[in-house]
């Protein structure tokens, strides 16, 4: 359907903000937009959205009310909780046809409140700035504007606005836009979601190969020493993992090694394909060495003919270095001899002042680094592929975001007690959350699920989930996005 906007707003730096903010509606919903400049553009019969201050009670308009306290905030670079306390952050109780029956009473964050109540239903009318408290979330805005970091440079997930409100682990932006979405429908229009390559609702599969050894002369060095000389556990226990580390070392079978190729073996034995994010540079401690030997190469290889996708993982100190970044990509894409078209940055380091720049210059099609560093969830608020914004130039970088919404890592190395059935459901949990609103989830499983030393059932959790979406039908042959014919979503330019 054909959906005329009229948007009263003075500040054009605002104005392009909820263009953009209706623009990924668009791209999520077949909802084809067509921006106007005045209610003489619209007919009496015709629905239409109104967003701003003086609405005209006639016709089929959907009225949202524009908060001024948004646009004070977003034009002097502020925080939410900068400038209000949380705890002034309303919470709307809403029930299907709202939101998806899945839900059933759920309590949606409510800001930048211009009215009560908050929704007039048979009036068509918003009373808080929806699209402005969706732009908070997609740009990141918390991260643009406050200069917080953790011991290596990330944004702390606790300075995360959704964190602190108590709702990271729902896409809090795809419950604004399907508020949105009943609105229309309402009106006696029905809205589909856009298909992701004939599939409403996706799971991107990913691997990141962080290190190719677990027993290089480190590791050796740690199995002999933290393991078994000084480690913590009885020595029963330590005689018997230093007895397997023996027998697998003498037989040259690495775990990590190993676990590329079962990762490989597994998903064809399934059908699957999934992008496989490899390294070609070192520029810190943070980073391995990567040898591209014998072994290395035949696996590129096995990638290539299968039909697998290779991305890059570019070293630790790339995210704001424009010339190391494109170092790595031009290797990569020289060992490979394919053009490289996604990435992800290593230890999920990303500088919005600089990363998407670099991204969006070096051509990349998306990243998909955004997820949280210590947690599951949705760092953006969103489960669907979208263009990042330049809040500083005010325009839509050419570069897709697929955010990343589960990660093996978040469990592991000491940070979790919950055993392996609990986490299993867990990431079960959230594929059905995005499921809901048709949506696209990303999953991280590194090279190391297969390693029975320190990650032991891991293997359980990765294969388990993934017969979970090949039964939902979900599973992508890769990352990359298409959006469909996104040249005519809007108009009015």
């Amino acid at each position: 359907m054909s959906l005329k906007v009229l948007l009263d707003v003075e500040i054009p730096s605002h104005r392009k903000r909820i263009e953009y903010v209706l623009k990924n509606f668009s791209l999520l919903y077949k909802v084809d937009l067509n921006f106007v400049n005045s209610y003489e553009e619209v007919s009496g019969e015709e629905l239409f959205i109104f967003y701003g201050e003086d609405f005209k009670d006639e016709g089929k308009g959907i009225f949202i009310r524009k908060s001024e306290l948004a646009i004070e905030l977003f034009e002097g670079r502020k925080a939410y909780d900068e400038v209000l306390d949380v705890a002034s952050v309303h919470f709307v109780s809403l029930v299907a046809p709202m939101i998806p029956d899945e839900f059933g009473n759920f309590a949606l964050p409510v800001f930048f409140k211009t009215g009560e109540p908050v929704f007039e239903i048979e009036n068509n009318k918003i009373n808080f700035d929806i699209l402005s408290c969706a732009f908070y979330f997609l740009s990141s805005w918390d991260e643009r504007v406050k200069n917080k970091k953790d011991e290596i440079g990330r944004f702390p997930d606790d300075e995360n606005l959704l964190v602190k409100l108590g709702v990271s682990n729902f896409p809090i932006v795809n419950f604004y836009f399907y508020v949105l979405k009943f609105f229309i429908e309402k009106s006696g229009f029905n809205v589909d979601n856009r298909k992701w390559n004939g599939k409403t609702f996706s799971v991107c599969l990913t691997h990141d190969v962080d290190v190719l050894r677990k027993w290089s002369a480190f590791g050796v060095y740690n199995e002999v020493m933290n393991k078994f000389i000084m480690g913590r556990e009885d020595i029963q226990a330590r005689r018997e993992r230093f007895a397997k580390f023996i027998y697998f070392f003498a037989k040259g079978e690495d775990p990590y090694r190993v676990g590329m190729k079962k990762l490989i073996e597994f998903e064809k034995s399934q059908g699957v394909k999934s992008t496989f994010f490899l390294k070609s540079g070192r520029t810190s401690k943070y980073d391995a060495r990567y040898k591209w030997d014998k072994f290395f190469l035949d696996f590129v290889d096995d990638l290539k003919r299968s039909g697998f996708e290779i991305a890059l993982h570019p070293s630790f100190e790339t995210f704001n270095s424009f010339e190391l970044m494109k170092e790595e990509k031009l290797k990569l894409e020289n060992f490979i001899n394919l053009k490289v078209n996604g990435v992800r940055q290593h230890y999920l380091r990303y500088d919005f002042k600089i990363t998407p720049s670099i991204h969006d210059g070096l051509n990349f099609k998306y990243d998909s680094t955004l997820g949280f560093n210590l947690r599951q969830g949705f760092r953006c608020g969103y489960a669907f592929p979208y263009k990042i914004y330049d809040v500083e130039k005010n325009v839509e970088l050419e570069v897709y975001e697929i955010p990343l919404v589960f990660m093996d890592a978040v469990y592991q190395y000491g940070r979790s007690s919950k055993g392996i059935e609990e986490i299993l459901v867990e990431v079960v949990n959230l594929a059905k959350v995005v499921k809901s609103f048709g949506g696209v989830f990303t999953v991280l499983f590194h090279n190391f699920v297969y390693d029975e030393f320190d990650f032991k059932g891991w293997d359980f959790i990765y294969e388990e989930f993934l017969k979970f979406a090949i039964n939902q039908r979900s599973i992508r042959r890769s990352c990359i996005f298409y959006p469909q014919n996104e040249s005519k979503l809007i108009q009015g330019h």
